[in-house]
């Protein structure tokens, strides 16, 4: 998210303080800061400072589940996946597994079992993910499992 400062040349000490974050990156722009007096000049002179919002990876996973107006209740990363747990208004947890390669979801409802994990069912598909791992079931076989390398 990008947005625009504006700042008077007199606001220097709000100008020090943007730079003295070493997230904040800036481009300055100058407008014309002539003295002299002229007829169309009815602005004093300022400055426009673009800072760039740098996110976190954890905000990052907390807004994929706001921007469907979801909580967060957990995060799990493997090798090819990224799989978002949220509940939604009546706190019904949701499992959304991302495909890294092309952004594919699927979108599925899920359940805790506990000793298990997190479950969710599509058809014959069963998908477990739990803090070590992924495993996706068709019928009961076990037809992928991969590693967790990161979660919340």
């Amino acid at each position: 998210m990008n947005f625009t400062a504006r700042l008077t040349q007199t606001s220097l000490l709000g100008l020090m303080l943007f730079a003295s974050n070493p997230a904040a990156t800036f481009a300055l722009g100058q407008s014309n800061t002539s003295t002299a007096p002229t007829a169309s000049r009815t602005q004093s002179p300022i400055e426009t400072i673009q800072i760039a919002h740098v996110s976190t990876p954890q905000k990052q996973v907390r807004d994929f589940c706001v921007r469907k107006r979801q909580t967060l209740a957990n995060y799990f990363e493997t090798s090819n996946f990224r799989i978002y747990l949220c509940y939604n208004h009546a706190h019904q947890l949701y499992y959304y597994g991302v495909k890294k390669s092309n952004g594919s979801t699927i979108a599925l409802r899920a359940r805790t079992e506990e000793g298990t994990g997190y479950v969710a069912k599509n058809g014959a598909y069963d998908y477990i993910v739990t803090g070590a791992s992924l495993s996706i079931y068709n019928k009961g076989k076990r037809i992928l499992e991969q590693r967790v390398i990161r979660s919340l």
